[in-house]
């Protein structure tokens, strides 16, 4: 069953992001510099630059997809560390083709990382096994681990701000690692006799990014954002019923900072309630109590630039009241608004049977809407639940 959703378009600005994530791991895998294999690393954790308390704390995509295997969460689980963050993300990640996956990074990845102050470092798959029983399907695909690690070197003695090094990483390197990864791909085919999607459609793509033929900025954001958008679109036009409310519209955000610089995300859903505008990320598992811990905190992440914008307007009309909000769609009895008493949430578990994780799972995210004024979490049972 799908319904049909609108979207409104929104302007917004941000001066500043502070946020104080709870749900955090209690463990992290600590790397030296000197030997770090990003191939070998886990998601997410802590590189040792060799000096005391002088760390990164690092995550990396398998994907420049942020809807694929939970970027966001695995940045989410270094954002309350006090080192400096970086993500790695492959700039093109092709499965094959006989695979409709065949990714690039985009701007609105690039706007995300700089408002959320989180330095991006390109890299390139540079070899993969034939999916076995295929001919037109790879697997077990291994990044260039030299490049990402002298990137790490650069960015762990950079002093200014992630926008000031994104900026300058994508201007001077896009190119060269981008086509990097297109020839990786060309040797992977031969190597492998398997087939991959035409390296010309992604050479083409990159000569639409470039202005006077040199990469450009610009000309990225006109090219990958209307893309981004129009997939949004079309998300909106077929909305799940599990991720859709009877008033709900998709949201589209060009949000300003204090430098000028404008930036273009989408919220999963916007409403209106006592005459509030609610910025909504919606999670739902349709058999289990609770939706995924990784897709908890990607919602979370999302939220974290909205819960942090100081105005939000319509369109060109005055600025609105808002609130930012995580709904948690279960297999579950009742509804649950967070913050809340401790007592209320008690109750809420014991009717639902939740195991002691799940109970701990809740009072974290009681907390986390404590520590972040303009967050709220609901949780509340599939709508169409017998």
């Amino acid at each position: 069953m799908v319904v049909q959703m609108s979207t409104l378009y929104l302007k917004g600005f941000v001066r500043d992001v502070k946020y104080n994530p709870c749900l955090n791991p209690t463990k992290y895998e600590i790397y030296s510099i000197s030997d770090f294999d990003v191939n070998a690393a886990k998601a997410y954790g802590l590189i040792n630059l060799g000096t005391s308390e002088n760390n990164l704390a690092f995550s990396k995509w398998v994907s420049p997809k942020r809807t694929r295997t939970y970027p966001f969460a695995r940045i989410y689980n270094t954002y309350h560390l006090n080192s400096k963050k970086v993500t790695i993300i492959p700039i093109i990640k092709d499965e094959g083709a006989g695979t409709q996956n065949n990714d690039r990074i985009n701007f609105i990845t690039f706007s995300w990382m700089n408002l959320l102050n989180i330095y991006i470092i390109l890299a390139y798959y540079e070899k993969a096994e034939r999916k076995t029983g295929t001919t037109d399907r790879i697997t077990n695909q291994i990044l260039n681990a030299e490049s990402v690690n002298n990137k790490l070197v650069e960015v762990s003695s950079h002093q200014a701000s992630a926008l000031h090094w994104n900026t300058n990483h994508f201007m001077a390197d896009f190119e060269k690692v981008y086509l990097n990864a297109v020839e990786s791909y060309e040797k992977i085919a031969l190597a492998e006799r398997v087939a991959m999607h035409a390296s010309q459609d992604h050479l083409q793509k990159l000569e639409q990014f470039k202005t006077d033929h040199q990469f450009c900025l610009d000309a990225f954001k006109n090219v990958t954002i209307p893309a981004s958008q129009a997939a949004a679109l079309r998300e909106s036009l077929t909305i799940h019923v599990l991720e859709s409310l009877d008033e709900n519209a998709k949201g589209v955000f060009t949000i300003s900072n204090y430098l000028g610089g404008e930036y273009h995300l989408t919220a999963d859903e916007v409403y209106w309630e006592n005459d509030q505008l609610v910025i909504q990320e919606s999670k739902n598992s349709s058999k289990k109590k609770f939706p995924s811990e990784n897709d908890i905190k990607d919602g979370l992440f999302k939220l974290i630039l909205f819960a942090n914008l100081e105005q939000v307007a319509i369109g060109n009309s005055t600025d609105v009241e808002f609130i930012v909000r995580l709904k948690l769609i279960g297999n579950l009895k009742g509804t649950l608004f967070l913050p809340n008493e401790m007592e209320q949430i008690s109750r809420f578990c014991i009717e639902n049977r939740l195991t002691r994780s799940q109970h701990n799972t809740i009072k974290l995210l009681n907390q986390e809407t404590f520590e972040n004024e303009k967050l709220e979490i609901w949780i509340t049972r599939y709508k169409y639940q017998q």
